[in-house]
């Protein structure tokens, strides 16, 4: 446990996964085991050389974090100092085992992730499109010893082919199958109706009178995890997470992804509840999210790669913004 301006809170490891998807030996090895199945999109992989200023991001103004858990596939960035105190890589052999690799699924890197050793119990996990812009404290994640999120109902919507909407509806499929939705809600009844939700309740009001538990909304930020949850989830459904990640790529249509934990840990009440607003989302690098970086508008921001992005001219408006920001060298760095 460690002392913070708010007294005691427990150890909170972040970890983020990376990839270069530039690198020729990485690109040989998918091509090798690519047989025509889904979730090999550019964007999926492409790297914008924003991964300093994540780090830059949590050196400034999350130093109070015990480890950075940076997983990779035999991929450094030349920038990188990995003799720091704080960071440990963590590549794909030295957590999933051995039958689920190589693999290129993102499912598969996620669902393992409480094999990391050493790993503590409370961690953050990051997408590499997530960044910390402004001081945050530990009890923006955990407070009581508990992940905080927001726990609201949403319908699952599918728009295309393949489509996450597939992957969200078998966690769900699976949530159903263990969970009362009755009884969630009245085990944690001011849980689920908190009103620092705020308009995102008039959600969950409008879905209340189904039997089952539809779905629920997916804001894309960081996300608070417990180790056990992992462990739980597995625990409860080993044969199909195994089956998930012995598929190389993405199955939207088969697969489960590390949404199911969080699902699992809304209904076994091991949540506190936290505002939506702690962070906001893009689909990609408009003027509205160069400028909350600029003006650091919120604690938390995601910038998702959209494939109609004009790439180049967008990656320089965008390193432009995170060094307007973050212009010091963080500890990661040599």
């Amino acid at each position: 446990m460690n002392a913070g301006s708010e007294g005691i809170f427990p150890k909170i490891d972040f970890v983020i996964p990376w990839v270069d998807g530039a690198d020729p030996v990485w690109q040989e090895k998918k091509r090798r085991y690519h047989t025509g199945c889904g979730g090999v999109e550019i964007n999926r992989y492409r790297d914008w050389g924003t991964l300093k200023y994540w780090f830059r991001g949590v050196d400034k103004f999350a130093s109070w974090v015990n480890k950075v858990y940076f997983i990779t596939d035999n991929q450094i960035p030349e920038w990188m100092d990995v003799d720091c105190s704080k960071l440990t890589v963590v590549q794909h052999t030295d957590y999933i085992p051995g039958q689920y690799l190589p693999t290129f699924n993102s499912h598969s890197i996620e669902l393992n992730i409480h094999k990391i050793k050493n790993l503590s119990e409370h961690f953050v996990y990051f997408n590499d499109d997530m960044f910390i812009i402004r001081p945050v404290k530990p009890t923006l994640f955990f407070r009581n010893n508990l992940p905080c999120d927001d726990e609201v109902l949403s319908p699952i919507i599918m728009d295309k082919i393949s489509d996450i909407g597939k992957t969200c509806a078998n966690n769900m499929s699976i949530i159903n199958k263990h969970f009362s939705k009755k009884k969630v809600i009245a085990d944690s009844f001011w849980k689920w109706f908190s009103p620092c939700y705020g308009k995102q309740l008039l959600r969950t009001f409008c879905l209340i009178p189904w039997r089952h538990l539809p779905g629920f909304y997916n804001d894309h930020l960081p996300q608070a995890f417990l180790k056990s949850s992992f462990q739980s989830v597995w625990s409860a459904e080993a044969k199909l997470l195994d089956e998930v990640c012995t598929h190389r790529f993405r199955d939207y249509g088969r697969d489960v992804n590390q949404w199911l934990i969080r699902y699992w840990q809304f209904c076994e009440g091991k949540f506190m509840p936290v505002s939506p607003k702690r962070g906001i989302c893009f689909t990609d690098v408009c003027r509205e999210a160069l400028t909350a970086i600029y003006r650091q508008r919120y604690p938390l921001i995601c910038i998702n790669d959209s494939e109609e992005q004009d790439f180049e001219r967008h990656q320089k408006e965008l390193l432009k913004a995170f060094e307007h920001i973050l212009p010091e060298k963080s500890i990661f760095e040599r």
